[in-house]
């Protein structure tokens, strides 16, 4: 099978094109190194893949990579919602605009089959238990750009081209381009490199994945054309952030738990997820634990392959920063950009 991985050299694609290449598929991978990190792609990305650099925003150069393709990954975007804050109008264009565009040229292509990186955060704050047949409740720009996404790119592809919407749990473990921002990971690395796990709150809960789980369900997912929108995770990893913390101090030897306020009033997401439709379809597919993921991260620290987790090219928020700073990622405002910037203000509001 012939895949396109559209953003396939960050946390997740460079896990997924390894996953891929190992069984023997074709992977083109497609990325704009939009954080200026000196990333080598070859040091990311297994020695079978190709690669090609460039802007996910681009027509053109979607057109050219969709050619031949069985199956269109978009993978690509600014993750988290302090990033997200960065400039409002680039994010809509990376996470709103650019799946779009891909999903145009896919659709012209023929590619059969178009996966869309989503989030459970588009559930934002819900008392119980939510499913994919939940109402979304997006509270920031990086939900409302993923929900608007997942509306319009059926309208977009068609009836002709399978859709797949898989909304990730948060993900956690290491990656050829490690990321230590989220949760899990930041609680990991700062246990082993402070002694200390800063906790604020902690009754707020956080759906949990393993990114190589999320590369072997990617996998399965393009291999038997499954269709629709899944929640990626497992019940058993329906955590709180109090939960997180202790395993990561259970982990980490003589780390200990340094409480802050009672409340993270930067961050309202609350919400416990149902993964039943995931584990009916495809059993045991998230079976890695959150204690295997912490440990995984704690030994990138351990053994120097991570020697400074404070530089930016490990945080998204602060890597995007500089990026944005030295001008290396701009809002472009192309017409196809400015289209469907317009669709968002009409949905949400001014960017």
């Amino acid at each position: 099978m012939r895949v396109v991985l559209l953003g396939g050299a960050g946390y997740i694609g460079s896990v997924a094109s390894h996953h891929l290449t190992a069984l023997g598929h074709d992977v083109l991978v497609v990325d704009g190194l939009i954080y200026n990190r000196g990333d080598d792609p070859g040091r990311l990305l297994p020695s079978t893949a190709r690669f090609e650099h460039g802007d996910l925003r681009d027509p053109a150069l979607l057109e050219r990579a969709c050619v031949g393709a069985d199956a269109v990954v978009h993978l690509g975007g600014i993750v988290g919602e302090p990033a997200s804050q960065v400039d409002e109008a680039l994010t809509v264009e990376l996470n709103y605009a650019s799946p779009l565009i891909a999903a145009v040229a896919a659709h012209a292509a023929g590619a059969g089959h178009y996966v869309f990186f989503s989030s459970c955060s588009v559930y934002g704050m819900h008392e119980g238990t939510v499913d994919e047949d939940t109402e979304p409740n997006p509270l920031g720009i990086y939900a409302r750009t993923k929900v608007l996404a997942e509306r319009r790119l059926r309208e977009v592809l068609g009836t002709d081209t399978v859709l797949t919407s898989l909304r990730l749990a948060t993900v956690h473990g290491s990656s050829p381009r490690q990321r230590l921002d989220s949760v899990v990971n930041s609680m990991a690395s700062r246990a082993v490199a402070t002694g200390r796990i800063p906790l604020n709150g902690g009754s707020q809960r956080r759906p949990l994945v393993h990114v190589g789980d999320v590369a072997r369900i990617l996998t399965d997912v393009l291999e038997k054309r499954r269709a629709g929108t899944w929640n990626v995770g497992s019940d058993e990893e329906n955590r709180t952030i109090a939960d997180i913390a202790e395993t990561v101090a259970s982990v980490v030897p003589g780390a200990v738990i340094q409480r802050g306020p009672e409340r993270d009033e930067a961050d309202a997401r609350d919400y416990r997820v149902s993964f039943a439709r995931l584990q009916q379809q495809m059993p045991d597919a998230c079976s890695t634990s959150l204690e295997n993921g912490v440990l995984e991260v704690a030994n990138l620290l351990l053994t120097g392959r991570v020697d400074n987790p404070h530089q930016a090219q490990f945080d998204n928020h602060r890597g995007l920063v500089a990026a944005y700073t030295s001008g290396t990622v701009r809002a472009v405002r192309t017409p196809e950009c400015r289209q469907y910037g317009a669709e968002y203000t009409a949905a949400w509001g001014q960017p």
